[in-house]
């Protein structure tokens, strides 16, 4: 019989003397079928993609579904009550950094592991849902990842171009950017597609990138043929990248975009600029190849060797 309820799993960490709660969702259709895990509120401040989480999981009927969707509705819920952006607040670790995660590690390493535990492991694909932090900008993008297993990677990609975000970005699941370590890339090392869905941030709730997010997850549920129908392109048809390009700062100071999210930057253009504090430039990032910004820093300074945006190459 169809049910959906939430269960909420309870982390200890001794070390901090600490509890927190990661609420998940539960949803078993009528029919046997795949299970799809996705996991919302990794980070702290990313509003537009935990509000798509939560409006998926409202919006799910359990009587359509053939098969079984886990949605872990927060997994860091000191971060998002905190307003800690990109780390945990008690033990100051990234939880998208520590994936599969460790039952004797502090508090963010042990969310990871039940996480892994109770609701990766028990799914036939992941996805990891974020966006920008509050001083962050970030176009619609996906982040997936190549194990080297032919098969496995095909199924992945396929996923990926099917949810209809806008750009897709293939990365080493075993390198050490946005690879190892990460929900996504430890997911796919695990066995099973994965990947990490990008979109919103600024700390705005925009309506579009929660539909973005939203519209993303049902079409992976239709191409798992979790849910009746064929997937839909809100964007057009999804693009796959050549490979992306991380922009970062030699200099600290003021920090000065050149270009917004969506824009179109030329090789040798200026991306974004450092200022002293009396409003010098001293630092020009400029364009290493064009492409498209898919994410932008906003923040009003940055330190030296600083992530100041990314760049996606076609």
């Amino acid at each position: 019989m169809a049910s959906k309820e939430i269960i909420t799993y309870e982390v200890t960490d001794p070390v901090h003397d600490c509890t927190a709660q990661i609420p998940v969702g539960v949803a078993l259709g009528d029919e046997d079928g795949p299970g799809l895990a996705v996991i919302g509120g990794v980070h702290g401040s990313e509003y537009a993609a935990h509000d798509a989480v939560v409006e998926f999981w409202d919006e799910l009927d359990p009587a359509a579904l053939k098969g079984s969707v886990r949605v872990v509705l927060c997994a860091d819920t000191t971060a998002l009550e905190g307003h800690s952006a990109y780390i945990n607040p008690i033990d100051g670790k990234n939880l998208n950094r520590v994936w599969p995660g460790d039952a004797e590690g502090t508090l963010t390493e042990r969310i990871a592991h039940r996480i892994t535990t109770e609701v990766v492991e028990h799914c036939a694909a992941v996805i990891d849902v974020h966006g920008g932090e509050w001083d962050e900008d970030i176009d619609c993008f996906i982040i997936t990842h190549s194990t080297g297993d032919q098969d496995l990677d095909e199924r992945t990609l396929a996923l990926s171009m099917a949810l209809g975000f806008t750009y897709v970005e293939v990365t080493d699941a075993n390198g050490p950017v946005l690879g190892t370590g990460t929900g996504s890339g430890e997911a796919v090392k695990g066995g099973r597609p994965a990947l990490t869905l990008e979109a919103g941030g600024m700390g705005l709730r925009e309506r579009r990138f929660i539909d973005a997010h939203k519209y993303a997850l049902q079409n992976a549920l239709r191409h798992m043929d979790i849910l009746d129908g064929d997937p839909i392109w809100w964007d057009g048809k999804p693009v796959k990248l050549d490979h992306g390009i991380l922009m970062k700062t030699t200099r600290g100071g003021l920090y000065e975009p050149a270009v917004s999210i969506g824009q179109w930057i030329n090789e040798g253009d200026v991306f974004s600029r450092v200022l002293d504090y009396d409003g010098t430039i001293v630092e020009e990032l400029t364009a290493p190849k064009a492409g498209t910004v898919l994410d932008m820093i906003i923040a009003r300074a940055i330190k030296p060797g600083g992530f100041g945006g990314k760049i996606g190459v076609l």
